[in-house]
């Protein structure tokens, strides 16, 4: 090891072998300490320059590259579901699990990022769509940012994630006159559990999870706890106006039983289909259970929509649907022949107004 001059590192020659060190000191969290790290080649120049790279980076404050050739994608997912444990159940995992088992985390690289997605369109990483993929991805970028929160990583250490495109908007408007013929072709003791839906735009798993210890003793408030919510945060439901007073006088009538669900949703698929069938919105197969036409989810859609034409501000709209960001939002909100008619509309007598102002 030839003699350099304090605080410049060294370059380290080894018997027995021709590859380069090189020796520095990293600043941390926990102190000082010495990092030494193999150069990969017998060459004095890259050695050099590696070494001057490493101790520039140090003076920054990055996270030390043998510590991030240390880390594995089990290190960040291992991470990522102690902060998020729901994602435990989240079916793509096994996907990231198979690919990227035991992979350095400095080898995840665009390029690998790509292969990923070209084995996911492939018939043997499951041949599906780009949104699935994408949703894929988000779980792999969420767990290389938390790990750059957590000082694991730098920002450079962050990979870019080229995004398959998303899906297209998550429903389809139910008119009100439409959604009034299906609610009366549904058996009684299920109408009370989509009327709430389609009004309120609950999403179907939260709806039935509601129990009894949930409703307030007027009937006319629900607080979902976060432990039913897809976000994980409390909800708050207001049982209110010409659409949800028939269910608050309903909801009166019943017996209440704290932890016994509030919504009767028996056999709720099969008869919605027969329902959609009936009102002239899609069709049933009875035999082979298949169907089309509007679906179940499309009444969290028409809730959102419903409550943008009625005036109701976006913010309110975000906080009834749980939403998170207006990404989310904008998803649900459609447009149909009708919305746009009466936006052109609209436009169109201001234009009209201004004209004749002008005469």
């Amino acid at each position: 090891m030839k003699t350099r001059t304090h605080g410049t590192g060294a370059i380290i020659h080894r018997k027995g072998t021709d590859n380069l060190y090189i020796r520095y000191w990293q600043d941390g969290p926990n102190g000082r300490r010495q990092i030494q790290e193999a150069v990969g080649s017998s060459s004095e120049t890259k050695a050099e320059k590696m070494l001057q790279d490493r101790m520039s980076d140090s003076r920054k404050g990055a996270v030390a590259a043998q510590d991030i050739k240390q880390l594995r994608y089990e290190d960040l997912r291992d991470s990522y579901l102690k902060v998020k444990p729901e994602q435990e159940n989240y079916f793509g995992l096994q996907y990231l699990d198979s690919f990227f088992k035991d992979m350095r985390v400095d080898r995840i690289t665009p390029q690998v990022i790509e292969n990923f997605i070209e084995h996911r369109r492939s018939k043997a990483g499951g041949k599906v769509e780009a949104p699935t993929i994408r949703r894929n991805l988000v779980c792999l970028r969420a767990m290389f940012n938390l790990a750059r929160k957590k000082g694991q990583l730098g920002l450079r250490d962050v990979p870019y994630f080229s995004m398959p495109e998303d899906s297209e908007p998550a429903g389809q408007y139910i008119q009100p006159e439409d959604f009034d013929k299906v609610l009366a072709h549904l058996p009684k003791e299920l109408q009370p559990f989509f009327s709430f839906m389609y009004a309120t735009g609950c999403r179907l798993g939260a709806a039935q999870k509601i129990t009894w210890d949930m409703v307030n003793k007027e009937c006319d408030v629900i607080n979902l706890p976060g432990s039913i919510t897809k976000t994980k945060k409390p909800l708050l439901l207001v049982l209110d106006g010409p659409m949800l007073a028939p269910l608050v006088a309903i909801l009166r009538k019943q017996f209440r039983r704290d932890g016994q669900p509030v919504f009767d949703s028996t056999n709720h698929r099969p008869e919605w289909a027969k329902a959609v069938a009936k009102a002239g919105l899609g069709t049933w197969d009875a035999k082979k259970r298949t169907r089309t036409g509007v679906r179940i989810h499309d009444c969290r859609c028409s809730a959102a929509i419903n409550l943008l034409d009625a005036g109701v501000d976006e913010g309110t709209v975000l906080k009834i649907g749980g939403w998170k960001t207006r990404a989310m939002l904008d998803r649900y909100n459609v447009q149909n022949e009708k919305r746009i008619r009466k936006a052109m509309k609209q436009g169109g007598e201001f234009v009209a107004a201004q004209i004749g102002g002008q005469a």
